[in-house]
């Protein structure tokens, strides 16, 4: 297919990607629970879109749409006469180039707001909210371009806490050895792979006296495609933001005096023709500039007339309001969203297994076994998210050793944690968690790891029922097997 139809037709699409957006939202934004065929109905809408998304974006990567610069550079030992030919020309071709690749990355954004959503809905766990806010029509530059300040402030710092990196996966370990050879001791330095440290020394070294050792580790964002972080937070940002202007407006009731309040507005609506934006980075006309500090003297001129302004700068109290009014505003819009990311991602670590994990779109590309570094940014009221999933994510690497299933771990990791409020709070049964409680309790390796994450472990010993020293031994070997 020519790239020009190309384009038309993944527009086109986009474009009746975007009535559907309009029109699940306006239908469902309000009621989250659908009845079972409008919950079908929808799975097989977002299948099917999401089936000629990947199509379309297969056509343009073949046809180069990623790369479409290739090809495209400057013309050498060309005639003089020919050069308003080849400037034309070179304009036309980068008009081209910024279409194929605006609809590209509009069909990728589009594509991670399907696969998201399908998530959320075929979860048990997920938020169904979430769904009838996603871009899926890709227009994720289009609707931030709409939205304020604030709004992009806070979106911009949702990104800050989605690329969170920490310590990932083990690479390798650097080890300084003295070896013994023929009677001389004898200094060696070795990088290895292996996380078996001391048996690769004692199979390739023999006795070999470890001076240093160093663990070095992969780091990782807990996102790591750009997509999926963009689509989220904006999707969070409009499923949250009526919330977060009506707590902002409650606090600021409390915070500032009518007066204070009044001075606001009577500011607010003298500048509201003035866009800041205009004159923020970039290079700008110097005419343009001009217009701009003419109307800047003339909104000033204005201000001062009301009373607001003396000599170009805010009276006291209209500066005092102002400060509290951002300072409690971007405050409360960062914590109000950043608490259902929190609640979701935490759920979906909590509910889910490694290899449920890996299958899920909830959040696509996110780290399956995430260190305390990538989440350390959770708040969740009345808990401490991150020691629950430690708890629950050594329970994941330690469990399958001794062929105890993973079901209901999460709950025993609140109960540890926490208490059996909490446990209940997350839906788990008390009769599941002590199933779980009952297996882990006779193992003395895993009541060792546990203490050293200062586990109270008289709350897991109330569960052992296995008291026999050779029974206990027989599960820890069983878990060296």
């Amino acid at each position: 297919m020519d790239s020009s139809l190309l384009i038309k037709k993944c527009n086109e699409f986009l474009d009746d990607l975007l009535k559907f957006r309009e029109e699940i939202s306006l239908k469902f934004s309000k009621n989250t629970n659908l009845d079972n065929a409008t919950y079908n109905e929808l799975i097989e809408t977002l299948n099917k879109n999401l089936e000629v998304l990947e199509e379309l974006k297969e056509k343009m990567e073949l046809q180069g749409f990623d790369t479409p610069y290739v090809g495209v550079g400057k013309l050498k030992g060309c005639d003089e006469g020919d050069l308003y030919e080849i400037k034309s020309y070179s304009s036309y071709l980068r008009r081209i180039v910024d279409e194929k690749k605006g609809v590209l990355e509009r069909v990728k954004y589009a594509i991670i707001a399907h696969k998201i959503a399908l998530g959320h809905l075929q979860d048990p766990a997920g938020n169904k909210r979430l769904i009838y806010f996603l871009p899926y029509d890709g227009s994720n530059k289009e609707l931030l371009s709409n939205m304020s300040p604030l709004c992009i402030k806070t979106y911009k710092k949702l990104l800050n806490v989605l690329e969170s990196e920490g310590k990932g996966i083990l690479s390798s370990i650097t080890m300084t050895l003295i070896i013994m050879n023929n009677g001389k001791k004898t200094f060696k330095r070795v990088k290895i792979e292996d996380e078996d440290y001391e048996g690769y020394i004692k199979k390739n070294y023999g006795d070999a006296l470890i001076t240093s050792l160093k663990k070095n580790y992969s780091k990782n964002k807990l996102l790591t495609d750009s997509h999926v972080k963009k689509t989220l937070s904006l999707a969070y940002l409009m499923a949250y933001w009526e919330e977060v202007e009506y707590e902002i407006e409650k606090k600021l009731k409390n915070e500032l005096s009518e007066h204070q309040r009044s001075l606001i507005d009577k500011y607010k609506n003298t500048i509201m023709d003035f866009e800041e934006g205009e004159v923020e980075g970039g290079i700008i006309d110097i005419r343009i500039m001009e217009e701009l500090k003419v109307k800047r003297i003339k909104m000033n001129e204005k201000l001062e007339k009301l009373g607001l302004y003396v000599e170009g700068r805010p009276i006291p109290e209209l500066e005092k309001s102002l400060n509290i009014e951002r300072e409690v505003s971007e405050k409360l819009s960062f914590d109000i969203i950043i608490k259902y990311i929190s609640q979701d991602i935490f759920e979906y670590y909590l509910y889910n297994t490694p290899d449920e994990r890996a299958r899920s779109n909830m959040f696509p590309t996110i780290l399956i076994n995430p260190s305390r570094v990538n989440l350390k940014w959770m708040r969740i009221e009345g808990i401490n998210p991150l020691d629950v999933l430690d708890i629950k994510f050594l329970f994941e690497r330690e469990l399958p050793k001794y062929n105890i299933t993973l079901k209901n771990i999460g709950g025993a990791a609140l109960y540890l944690v926490h208490d059996w409020d909490v446990v209940k709070r997350y839906n788990y049964t008390k009769k599941e968690v002590e199933e779980i409680l009952s297996s882990i309790a006779p193992i003395d390796e895993i009541k060792s790891i546990l203490k050293k994450n200062n586990i109270d472990l008289k709350k897991l010993e109330e569960y052992n029922s296995i008291k026999k020293e050779r029974t206990k031994k027989f599960l820890g070997a069983l878990g060296k097997l």
